[in-house]
Formats: C-alpha cells, sequence, structure tokens
C-alpha cells in the first residue's frame, strides 16, 4: 500500500528528530559527567571532549545530509550540466577518501577500463561516487579492500563499487536505498553512519537517468553498481 505524502512526511520528521536526538542526548551526558565532577580529573576531561566533538562531527553530516534530501525533494537546486569525465571525477573522488580509508585500514583499488564521459552534475556525480565508496569502507573490516571499477557496458559507462566487508543478508537488500535504513542499527551508529547517504546516492543517480544495482552475501561483501543510460540529468 503506498503511503501519503502526509504520512511520509510524518515519517521523515519522526526519524530526523530521532536521529538528531541521539548524538544530543550523548553529547548532554557528556557534558554532564564533566560538570558534576568537583575537581574534574583531567584526562577523563581530555577524553570526553573528544568524544563530544565526534558527536558534533556526527551531528554536522545528519543535518548535512538531511538539508541534500530536503532539496532533492524540492527540486529547488537545478543541476549544473556539463561534460564530465568520469575518469578524472572518480580518481579526485578517490583523492579525497583516501585519508578515511587509510585511518580505516582499508586498501582502495581504483581501476578504469577506458575513458567514459557522461553529461551530468560533476558535484551530484562526485557526491555519489564518495558515499558509495564510504558505506563501503565503513563496512569493511581493518584489513580489507574496496574496488572502484569504471567500464562500459554496451556503450553506456559503468561504476562498480566492490568490497570485501561483512556484507548485507538478502532480505535488506530491497531497502537499503530507503531513508535511515540501517542493517544494523548498533554498528551504523558507531561508524558514523546517517542512514541518508545511500538514500542520497538513490536520488542524485535519478536524477541523471542512472540506475542502481545491489548484490551481496553476508560476510563476503557488496557490491553497488551505477549504470548511466547516456541521457544525462534534466
Amino acid at each position: 500500500k503506498l503511503q501519503t505524502m502526509d504520512q511520509m512526511r510524518s515519517d521523515f520528521i519522526s526519524n530526523a528528530s530521532h536521529e538528531l536526538k541521539t548524538p544530543l542526548s550523548a553529547m548532554k551526558i557528556l557534558i554532564e559527567s564533566i560538570l558534576h565532577q568537583e575537581t574534574p580529573d583531567p584526562a577523563m576531561t581530555r577524553e570526553f571532549l573528544g568524544d563530544i566533538n565526534q558527536e558534533i562531527d556526527r551531528l554536522s553530516a545528519i543535518v548535512g545530509d538531511l538539508l541534500t534530501i530536503v532539496r532533492f525533494d524540492s527540486r529547488s537546486e537545478k543541476l549544473q550540466m556539463e561534460p564530465i569525465a568520469l575518469d578524472e571525477l572518480l580518481f579526485d573522488t578517490l583523492s579525497r577518501l583516501s585519508p578515511v580509508a587509510n585511518r580505516a585500514g582499508i586498501a582502495l583499488e581504483p581501476s578504469c577500463d577506458e575513458l567514459c564521459f557522461v553529461n551530468g552534475d560533476p558535484i551530484k556525480l562526485q557526491q555519489v561516487i564518495y558515499n558509495l565508496c564510504d558505506n563501503a569502507v565503513k563496512y569493511t573490516p581493518r584489513g580489507g579492500t574496496v574496488w572502484v571499477r569504471l567500464y562500459t557496458e554496451a556503450g553506456r559507462a559503468v561504476i562498480e563499487v566492490k568490497d570485501n566487508g561483512i556484507g548485507i543478508p538478502k532480505e535488506s537488500i530491497p531497502h537499503i536505498f530507503e531513508r535511515f535504513y540501517r542493517v544494523d542499527k548498533a554498528r551504523s551508529r558507531s561508524t558514523g553512519g546517517t542512514g541518508l547517504g545511500l538514500s542520497i546516492v538513490k536520488h542524485a543517480a535519478a536524477w541523471h537517468h542512472a540506475s542502481l544495482e545491489a548484490e551481496s552475501v553476508p560476510d563476503k561483501g557488496t557490491r553497488i553498481t551505477i549504470i548511466f543510460d547516456g541521457k544525462g540529468g534534466e
């Protein structure tokens, strides 16, 4: 049964409120723990301030993703279309993600079979690539690998992001591009996930007339593929 617009809006507000409340509650507990000590221990205070700083980063990420979703829904942001060399965009995006992967102990392995060009918005497409790769890094254990391959198939540009991470249960695969959906809520929050990254990918891909495919095996890894049909965005 299809949800009404009012129900979808209500669910979105409810989920967004919950996501925002979680880091705020954590920060409040940490701050109160410091305030309630007559003589705060410097080492513990420093540790708690570090935790608060992480929660602020998480809160900022949630707000940023929420704003992106709202702009997609309202279509208030027009695509800035131009010819894009996907290989250049891919390697530039991975260079930005490289420090995150290094800290996580994950190897990034890009490959480009041939030069590929699409008509698209470079900022939106970079966000698509970054979100897919960042998600793969988050759910791949230290020492794992994320492979990112660019190629053409039947005249269409294809980007494939594959990892040897924890994988996704079969019953969860149809839902991974839904807003706030998490396969493992506790693990998602511990990795800093907002539950919106793949939903943003879905919206941006649709704007560029690109399709998404996902396949995964628990404890073996996940592969997500974005296929451009050559029409570009609207």
